[in-house]
């Protein structure tokens, strides 16, 4: 099982004048169980409705909680549901959960072309295959993802969304504003 607060996700910015618009993070744990999230919500729009989107993203999602790592990604999902209708009709949703327990980790995403683990210090590799359930197309799914398990050990996750290009290995974190 993950040290307290070791699970964590994040998500590279968006080429242009505001590269985190709309941009979110967060995380819960009580006990042995915990989640992380990264997403973007009307990034492309001007930065205080990307902003009004992002917020109403956090709002929703600092209701969950859950008993275990299967339980708190459903909850996580049905809480984006609940999102107002004018941010789940714009499609241009990308979020990744990772959710673990004593069991492991899982990980389940909307909008996202791939997923890295940080499988050593500074050493990012493929969470999942290519094919994956976790790589969908963007915005709120109508059923919650399927949760899948990461290929490879770790706790720090990067979900990339399918409009942003891969940023060398090197410049992964880096691209998503993570300085240590």
């Amino acid at each position: 099982m993950p040290e307290p607060g070791a699970v964590a996700c994040v998500m590279p910015g968006t080429p242009g004048r505001w590269p985190f618009a709309g941009h979110v993070r967060g995380r819960w744990e009580a006990g042995p169980v915990q989640i992380a999230w990264a997403g973007r919500l009307a990034h492309s729009a001007l930065p205080d409705e990307a902003w009004e989107a992002a917020q109403a993203l956090r709002d929703v999602l600092a209701t969950v909680t859950g008993d275990g790592r299967f339980d708190v990604i459903a909850r996580a999902w049905a809480a984006v549901g609940t999102l107002p209708e004018r941010w789940k009709t714009r499609e241009d949703l990308c979020l990744l959960f990772a959710a673990a327990d004593p069991a492991g980790i899982l990980l389940s995403a909307a909008g996202v072309a791939n997923v890295y683990v940080e499988a050593t210090p500074g050493g990012w590799v493929a969470a999942a295959l290519s094919g994956s359930p976790l790589y969908t197309e963007p915005g709120v799914p109508e059923r919650a993802p399927v949760p899948q398990p990461s290929l490879r050990p770790g706790t720090r996750f990067i979900g990339l969304p399918r409009d942003v290009a891969l940023p060398k290995p090197k410049d992964l974190a880096l691209a998503c504003g993570v300085r240590s």
